[in-house]
């Protein structure tokens, strides 16, 4: 309905503003196809990137956006970071209309100049000039222009002309003015038609045009994997008056290891005594590695510091030592040298953080990476350790930093490897529920959850809330339940397994209801968190599941007095490639007896299989809303 509005409106500006074909902003100058499932046109984009010397490089940027409705203004990009080394020389935008006609300018002097800090960070010199307008109304087009240089020539900015969903591309062009010929690495990726390739050896010239908007698909991999793109790194580089050279990942983490992670380890005589002394008898290693890692858990906390080597170089591990805080750079480096000091190895490791797992570009060496972790290596399985939590077990990360390539720092250099995944199996939640069912619909229960995987560390913060919002979470987790009642609640948080079991006394109304002299009583307690999978009649990109689990659910419900039980439904198994489904019922003495377990496999499967899983998730949600039906004796 949104492209057939937009289509109505530029046919109905066409015939009383035909003038407004001669502006190049006017929207009657987007092709219809770029309307197509798009809240935005990048209408022209051009980046030029002049490299000056190994430390000196700028970038202009203009940047001409139409915004068709309000969720196309998460699109402009009309602001610049900077910080001490990265300097805005120029900002600019000029606001028009649906026409093109010019309606608002922007000088440098209008544009918000705010800290980029978030409320963790204690000491930061990063900063961000951005433009703050509020539109009046839609379309509109902006027009950005900006210049800035930096002394960071280890970052180059690469390439993603379709960068997001819901946004079309009418032209974009990236050109690297490189007159020092200093030797430039460039990888390429899913390069089409709608690029043409004008670069030479050492400068590079990249243009696009006419590429329709991606519609978001449910469950498809991130849109950075499979749209174009190019990445650019020089050979000889500089960060913050620091000057390297690499070629490849070994290379460029011995750089990083003498540069940012020498001499860094450094404890006081005092610390070191204390840890000697809480180690003292123990022979396994790793348990002397756990009685460390929870060492620093209690002494330190996290607090996020960007500066150094441009917010690369962490603090000194006598500086954390004496301060208690440090960031996750800090505070992994300080684990590292505590781990050192009673002789056990372990590597500064380079990650890729958050619930949405992205790689470290393994055939492409650069500066990569938003946190960091601590690796202790193993031969069969490395242990890895988040040093920012101050609850975390030892050994766990969950869904921040799991199944991703990740940078090891070596004192020989860099190495890639890739942090655990956690197996269907391994992510397996177990609902254990005692069901009391009164013959008025209402209900008590008792109920043990118990977590395990991914999902323990999504569960047991749950732990650490006050009473009234541990209430208000289950209240929200089992909105099914009506009227849903605490009445006591308890926990378990067992480190050394990974497990976090709950257990609670709860009741509620209407979980049953009447039908004359019968009841029907609902079988699945707690419901199977199935994928959501709406219809696509022309799916576009193969199916991608990130993490698989298990999910069990037992369940005993004792029927009320006077009531004996008339039908239960048949047993029911379902089974393919992207899990299994179990549903089985029993009657024992006056109760009923209820097993599901719930599969889901990770993995990457074609579009077509797409509609085979909607089937599946259809097929569980039907097979989970089974009833028993009671009857009264009377």
């Amino acid at each position: 309905m949104r492209f057939k509005a937009l289509v109505a409106i530029i046919l109905f500006v066409i015939s009383p503003y035909t003038f407004c074909q001669e502006n190049s902003l006017s929207i009657t100058n987007i092709p219809l196809k770029l309307l197509e499932n798009s809240n935005s046109v990048l209408r022209n984009e051009s980046i030029t990137i002049e490299i000056h010397s190994v430390d000196k490089m700028s970038v202009q940027t203009k940047r001409e956006v139409t915004v068709l409705n309000k969720f196309g203004e998460e699109h402009v990009s009309s602001g610049e970071f900077y910080d001490d080394n990265l300097d805005v020389k120029q900002q600019s935008a000029i606001i028009y209309n649906a026409f093109g006609k010019e309606i608002k300018k922007y000088k440098q002097r209008d544009f918000k100049d705010v800290s980029a800090v978030s409320s963790n960070d204690l000491y930061s010199d990063n900063r961000i000039s951005y433009l703050n307008h509020t539109a009046i109304s839609f379309p509109y087009t902006i027009v950005y222009t900006s210049e800035v240089v930096s002394n960071n020539t280890i970052f180059i900015q690469p390439w993603s002309p379709l960068g997001r969903t819901s946004q079309s591309v009418q032209k974009s062009s990236y050109i690297i003015i490189n007159p020092k010929n200093i030797p430039l690495r460039i990888k390429e990726s899913n390069l089409d038609s709608t690029i043409v390739n004008l670069s030479s050896q050492f400068n590079l010239k990249y243009q696009a045009s006419n590429i329709a908007a991606i519609k978001y698909e449910k469950l498809s991999p991130r849109t950075w994997n499979h749209t174009p793109k190019v990445k650019v790194a020089l050979q000889d580089f500089a960060l913050a008056g620091v000057n390297g050279s690499a070629t490849n990942w070994e290379d460029f983490g011995k750089w990083q290891y003498d540069n940012l992670l020498f001499n860094k380890n450094e404890l006081s005589l005092k610390t070191i005594a204390e840890v000697t002394e809480l180690t003292t008898g123990v022979e396994d290693p790793m348990e002397k590695a756990r009685i460390i890692y929870e060492y620093m858990q209690a002494k330190t906390r996290y607090i996020s510091i960007q500066l150094g080597i441009g917010g690369w170089m962490p603090m000194s591990a006598l500086e954390v030592d004496k301060l208690g805080y440090g960031d996750c750079k800090a505070l992994t480096n300080y684990t590292y040298s505590l781990l050192e000091s009673q002789g056990i190895k372990s590597y500064y490791t380079v990650v890729f953080a958050g619930e949405e797992k992205r790689d470290l570009d393994s055939d492409f060496a650069s500066m990569q990476g938003n946190h960091v972790i601590l690796t202790i290596p193993q031969k069969e399985e490395n242990i890895y350790l988040e040093c920012t939590s101050q609850t975390a077990p030892f050994n766990y990360l969950g869904d921040f930093t799991d199944n991703r390539n990740v940078l090891l720092i070596k004192p020989s250099g860099g190495e890639v490897t890739k942090t655990k995944k956690y197996t269907f199996d391994e992510n397996l939640e177990i609902n254990n529920s005692i069901i009391t069912l009164i013959a008025n619909g209402n209900f008590e229960a008792e109920v043990v959850k118990t977590t395990f995987g991914v999902g323990y560390g999504n569960q047991y913060g749950v732990e650490g809330l006050d009473l009234k919002d541990q209430e208000r979470y289950y209240r929200k987790e089992w909105k099914h339940l009506k009227n849903l009642d605490i009445n006591t609640l308890s926990y378990v948080n067992d480190k050394k397994e990974k497990k976090f079991q709950e257990e609670l006394n709860i009741s509620g109304t209407n979980y049953s209801s009447k039908a004359g002299n019968r009841i029907l009583v609902p079988l699945s307690f707690f419901y199977v968190d199935t994928e959501e999978t709406p219809r696509y009649s022309n799916r576009r990109y193969p199916v991608e599941i990130l993490r698989g689990k298990t999910v069990k659910h037992h369940s005993v419900f004792k029927i009320p007095e006077g009531y004996s039980i008339e039908s239960i439904p048949e047993a029911t198994k379902i089974e393919n490639q992207f899990g299994s489904f179990m549903f089985n019922a029993f009657i024992e003495g006056s109760s009923i007896v209820i097993d599901q377990k719930y599969i889901l496999k990770d993995g990457i499967w074609p579009k077509e299989d797409y509609s085979k899983l909607r089937e599946f998730m259809l097929e569980v949600q039907i097979n989970t809303n089974k009833k028993a039906v009671l009857i009264s004796n009377n």
